[in-house]
């Protein structure tokens, strides 16, 4: 519970969302219109949503990457080798 409480407040993510939800919830102290309020919400809104796509899109070329990796390794092995060796890979 507490690795999960550190690696969120670790995360621009979680900590873009934070700051949003307490700007429109105290859009009026701090003197911001709900028109104001309701920018900010969609710039933070429109940040993580980015910021997710960025992070999908690096994972996705972190696992072609491997996999492209793992394919030339295992090229020039046999039927049975290629089997014994993806097998390996995925830690069975």
């Amino acid at each position: 519970m507490i690795g999960a409480l550190k690696s969120a407040f670790g995360s621009r993510k979680f900590l873009a969302t934070l700051l949003g939800a307490v700007v429109v919830a105290a859009g009026s102290a701090l003197g911001l219109s709900e028109d104001q309020a309701s920018k900010v919400a969609a710039m933070i809104c429109a940040y993580v949503l980015g910021q997710g796509m960025a992070d999908a899109g690096a994972a996705k070329a972190k696992v072609a990457e491997a996999t492209k990796a793992l394919s030339v390794e295992v090229e020039d092995l046999g039927p049975a080798e290629k089997a014994a060796a993806l097998r390996e890979a995925a830690g069975e």
